[in-house]
C-alpha cells in the first residue's frame, strides 16, 4: 500500500512537471507570434516610407545618367500610381462594413 502511494505522487510530480513546461512553451508561443504580428503589421504601414526610399533611389539613378527622363516618369508614375491604388484600397477596406447581412441591407436600399 505504501508503494502504491509512493508510486502516485511520483507520477503527479511528473505530471506538473510536464504542465508547467507546457505552459512555458505556450507562453514562449504566444510571445512570438505577437512579435511577429506587430512586425508585418508596422510593415503594412510603411508602404509609403518604402515607396518614398524607391523613389529617392530612382531619383539618384536619374541624376547619375543610369536612366532617361523617359524612363525616369514611366517608373515614378508606376510607383506612385501602385501607392495610390495601395492607399484606396486600404480607404476601401476600413470603410466597408464587417458584417455582410449590412452589405445586403446596403444593396437592397440601392436597388428600391
Amino acid at each position: 500500500m505504501a508503494t502504491l502511494i509512493i508510486g502516485q505522487s511520483g507520477s503527479i510530480s511528473s505530471m506538473l512537471i510536464w504542465i508547467i513546461v507546457l505552459i512555458v512553451i505556450v507562453l514562449i508561443g504566444g510571445f512570438i507570434i505577437f512579435n511577429l504580428r506587430r512586425r508585418m503589421l508596422l510593415n503594412d504601414d510603411s508602404v509609403s516610407a518604402g515607396s518614398s526610399g524607391l523613389l529617392d533611389h530612382l531619383q539618384q539613378m536619374h541624376r547619375s545618367g543610369q536612366i532617361d527622363d523617359e524612363e525616369f516618369a514611366k517608373a515614378r508614375n508606376a510607383i506612385i500610381r501602385q501607392v495610390q491604388e495601395d492607399m484606396d484600397a486600404r480607404k476601401r477596406a476600413e470603410t466597408k462594413p464587417a458584417d455582410p447581412l449590412l452589405d445586403d441591407l446596403d444593396s437592397f436600399h440601392t436597388d428600391r
